[in-house]
């Protein structure tokens, strides 16, 4: 077994719709916000964990390749040519068994760039806070009582780093399937990223992302990853 190479894809994401990804509410007062986005402990900024790009990746590959658990658990198998636990890991478990390698996809976390930095800073200034609330009604259709919520939202318009490695590992003496599982699951991941969007609520029109740029060791990809097709669709 050896590192062929990596695949490294960097870039700028931007939302189209306010962010919901929920940090802790161990400070919230009583009468405030019960619903607070992560932020880095150090700097107060809003940032993206990778944890929620990878986990929402994985969540949506499952999907696409048929692998969905019958009680709803994450999938690992003992599958020397799984796509989902070949890209993204598999229990340990599962991993005793199985000489597959490590898990190919680094999903780092996306930080504010510069510009989005000075607009939530200047927000912050104007409003007292460089996010949003978003109040949300839910009604009983009985009685019509409603009962109202709230949730902070990183806004609209703010943009993010983007960063994923992907490790080509030839345990096959050919390396043939680690370089095709790149496109197949992880850059097939992005697209459905784009379909889907990221964070909680995004039924709710939460998340709704798109890249601004997009490369991979130098060479543009935002295009073949936008105009990607999945299951028929090309949106």
């Amino acid at each position: 077994m050896r590192l062929i190479e990596f695949k490294d894809i960097v870039g700028t994401v931007r939302l189209k719709t306010g962010l919901r990804v929920g940090g802790s509410t161990d400070t919230i007062e009583i009468g405030g916000n019960d619903s607070p986005v992560i932020r880095n402990p150090k700097t107060g900024e809003v940032y993206i964990p990778g944890s929620s790009i990878k986990g929402k990746m994985r969540y949506l590959t499952e999907w696409l390749e048929g692998k969905i658990d019958p009680k709803g658990n994450v999938h690992s198998c003992g599958d020397l040519e799984c796509p989902v636990c070949r890209v993204f890991g598999r229990s340990a478990n599962d991993s005793k068994h199985c000489l597959g390698g490590p898990t190919r996809i680094i999903v780092r976390d996306a930080y504010l760039v510069e510009e989005s930095k000075d607009d939530l800073r200047e927000l912050k200034n104007k409003t007292g806070s460089d996010t949003e609330i978003k109040y949300e009604n839910s009604i009983n259709r009985l009685t019509s009582e409603a009962h109202p919520r709230n949730n902070e939202r990183v806004p609209a318009g703010t943009k993010f780093t983007f960063n994923i490695s992907y490790k080509v590992l030839d345990i096959d003496d050919d390396g043939i399937i680690d370089i095709e599982l790149f496109e197949k699951v992880v850059l097939k991941g992005l697209k459905a990223l784009l379909l889907e969007g990221i964070g909680g609520g995004v039924s709710r029109g939460n998340g709704q992302i798109e890249f601004l740029e997009l490369t991979c060791n130098g060479e543009d990809i935002r295009e073949k990853v936008t105009n990607m097709k999945i299951g028929g669709l090309n949106v």
